[in-house]
């Protein structure tokens, strides 16, 4: 029997994806999902949402499988048309509900808040009523916006044309969208500057599962400010660093960890090594348009800057993919077990502040000596120590360091790594928020992605092809020197 082809496999997997999405994901239950007659009837029965779960596993399976064939033939020299392919798997989640998480939701009731005249960073969506908030995670309903001024005023001019939940989540997944246009363009000049082979570039990150699934699939705001980010990079690389600085000032205006490409751009504006003073300058300059472009936008918006004041909100989330944060617990808990309580309640918050400090100071490290040629990695490592070491890490913050890390020379092992990193969290994905408690379907989903993820392991090992051995020189041979 022949097997289909990627382009095939990767549609197919996403179709049933996006099927699946109509009885897996959160929506309200006024929208046009809720009320579909097979997926209503799934979505409200165990044995229904057990069966949608395990095909939307196969269908992220599939996908990624797909991927993977593609890439090895990337990385063993043919071209591929990478931009359609990506597309073409992109296109059946484009209407489909969010993906994942449910935080597509609190972008729409934000932006509500916005254009119902509220701050933003001072109340969270419980303040509002109707069908805007129906699909709200009850954990964010009274919580202020942690994000930018730009996606919330995005999100205010589009809730006064209407309060349709899911029309504002269609509009938020256009800025995901955009976002992934943006590092289309990007990631194949950055590759190229930083002689690394386009196409394997744009396989990596383009038509990664990762960034199809949950960047535009679950309509994170994080792909925008990705996107702006590495445009303001392959800007500053030909020359237009204060343009580039103001690029870095809108990714920041998005959320925050986008203006951590000043790393790179002051890296561009003095690509000398061990001239810390110049570096020094370069950083204040670039990061003194970057911040002057943040206060304008949230003035003109008339959002403000309140956001700053609201950064410790995704804190809440006691994620394990933060190292802080499983060093903190774990310290928290051996305390409570000795029956140290009100030092075990301050460990974490100790733990958490020893990150970001350590975060802090490695980007410090980072901008100081990191010259032209290690710009990308600095920015690349930058964002992934503020992943690790910050308070909280969720599976999609993973798409911030990837477009560098991917563009900087990486190894045999650090592809091997992105790749590995990039699958599990695509099969994973399935175990969100929206099965919390739900003991029965996280047990069986698990079961399922780990299954999964275990067949496709087995195809890192041949991802990428061997290095050709060199033939040994006889004895009496005498080296030639260059």
């Amino acid at each position: 029997m022949r097997v289909p082809s990627p382009l095939i496999r990767g549609l197919v997997g996403s179709c049933i994806v996006a099927a699946t999405s109509l009885v897996t994901s959160v929506v309200p239950p006024s929208s046009w999902v809720a009320s579909l007659p097979i997926a209503s009837d799934m979505r409200h029965s165990l044995p229904g949402r057990m069966t949608a779960l395990a095909f939307m596993v196969f269908g992220l399976g599939l996908l990624v499988w797909a991927w993977l064939s593609v890439g090895r033939e990337v990385l063993a020299g043919v071209r591929h048309r990478l931009i359609p392919l990506t597309v073409i798997w992109s296109a059946p989640l484009l209407l489909m509900p969010p993906l994942f998480s449910r935080d597509a939701w609190s972008y729409a009731a934000q932006g509500a808040l916005v254009a119902k005249g509220f701050d933003p960073y001072s109340v969270g969506p419980g303040v509002l009523s109707g069908r805007v908030i129906e699909a709200v995670d009850p954990m964010w309903m009274a919580t202020p916006a942690p994000y930018g001024p730009l996606p919330l005023a995005y999100g205010g001019l589009v809730a006064r044309l209407t309060l349709d939940p899911y029309v504002l989540m269609l509009a938020h997944r256009a800025l995901a969208l955009l976002g992934i246009v943006l590092i289309a363009w990007a990631v194949p000049r950055l590759a190229v500057a930083c002689r690394v082979d386009p196409n394997v570039a744009t396989w990596l990150v383009v038509a990664n599962p990762v960034l199809i699934t949950h960047g535009l699939g679950a309509a994170h705001n994080d792909v925008l400010m990705l996107g702006l980010a590495c445009s303001a990079f392959a800007v500053a690389l030909t020359g237009r660093w204060g343009t580039a600085a103001v690029i870095a000032g809108v990714a920041a205006a998005v959320k925050a960890p986008g203006g951590l490409v000043v790393i790179a751009i002051a890296a561009v504006m003095s690509p000398l090594a061990g001239r810390a003073r110049a570096r020094l300058a370069s950083l204040c300059i670039a990061g003194a348009v970057s911040v002057l472009t943040l206060v304008t936008i949230g003035e003109l918006t008339g959002v403000g800057s309140g956001w700053l004041s609201a950064l410790d909100v995704p804190g809440l989330v006691k994620s394990p993919l933060s190292i802080a944060n499983l060093i903190g617990m774990g310290t928290s808990g051996v305390l409570e077990w000795l029956g140290a309580d009100t030092a075990a309640e301050q460990a974490l918050q100790i733990v958490r502040l020893l990150g970001i400090l350590t975060a802090l100071g490695l980007i410090a490290v980072l901008g100081l000596r990191s010259h032209i040629h290690q710009a990308a990695r600095a920015v690349g490592i930058a964002l992934l120590a503020v992943v690790l070491l910050g308070p909280t890490a969720h599976d999609w913050y993973f798409l911030w360091c990837l477009p560098f890390l991917a563009v900087a020379r990486p190894g045999r092992r650090l592809t091997t790594a992105l790749v590995g990193v990039s699958l599990i969290l695509t099969i994973a994905a399935p175990l969100n928020s929206s099965l919390r408690g739900a003991a029965v379907p996280i047990l069986v989903t698990t079961s399922l992605v780990i299954v999964v993820v275990g067949t496709l392991l087995g195809h890192l090992r041949t991802l990428q092809p061997a290095k050709p051995s060199k033939p040994t020189q006889p004895a009496s041979a005498t080296p030639t020197t260059v």
